[in-house]
């Protein structure tokens, strides 16, 4: 009889934690549907507090963070994310979520490692391929402009360098020139 006295007021302590966290999604996503992701982003934190495992609080809390151009912050979360959930769409959809992120900072690479990822998980995901697709390309444009523009300082480089032995070769006629008038002039003037 002692034990039901015990775990009734336990079931009833956990649930009031996981309706409290659940109340707070839901708070969070009504927010985040309104465009007011600084206000779910407190409702999901607010639900982590219940729950600080809670898988749906965290994926959320992410979205919210890169709604609010807070990469860097969402990026970490993702990753957190989908190294401990089990719900395999769902690490699919954080590791989407990440490469959108990280492509937004420009950091191609881990763009690309990201959506590989997603793809692995979930390989019919098409926004995922057409998105790996882009920064791929954007990576391959990248690498093609920086070795033109490498190209193109090793040509102007060559160029002055030419310039150069043109102006040196110039200035020395010059000087020879010089000397001739001077030389010549000097023995032909006698005031």
């Amino acid at each position: 009889m002692k034990k039901f006295q015990i775990i009734i007021p336990l079931m009833f302590f956990f649930s009031g934690f996981s309706q409290n966290a659940t109340e707070s999604i839901i708070r969070g996503n009504q927010y985040y549907r309104n465009g007011q992701f600084d206000e779910a982003e407190k409702q999901y934190r607010a639900a982590l507090e219940y729950n600080p495992k809670h898988e749906r609080a965290k994926y959320n809390l992410a979205n919210a963070l890169q709604k609010q151009k807070r990469f860097t912050e969402a990026i970490l979360l993702l990753e957190e994310f989908a190294a401990t959930t089990d719900d395999k769409a769902l690490q699919s959809a954080a590791y989407y979520n990440q490469g959108v992120a990280n492509s937004t900072v420009k950091n191609l690479d881990l763009s690309i490692e990201s959506y590989k990822k997603a793809l692995r998980l979930n390989p019919n995901d098409k926004e995922a391929r057409e998105n790996l697709e882009k920064a791929l390309l954007e990576k391959k444009r990248q690498e093609k402009q920086k070795s033109q523009s490498k190209s193109q300082s090793s040509m102007s480089q060559s160029q002055a360098e030419q310039k150069l032995k043109m102006l040196n070769q110039k200035e020395r006629e010059l000087q020879k020139k010089k000397n001739k008038q001077q030389g010549g002039s000097g023995q032909a003037q006698d005031w």
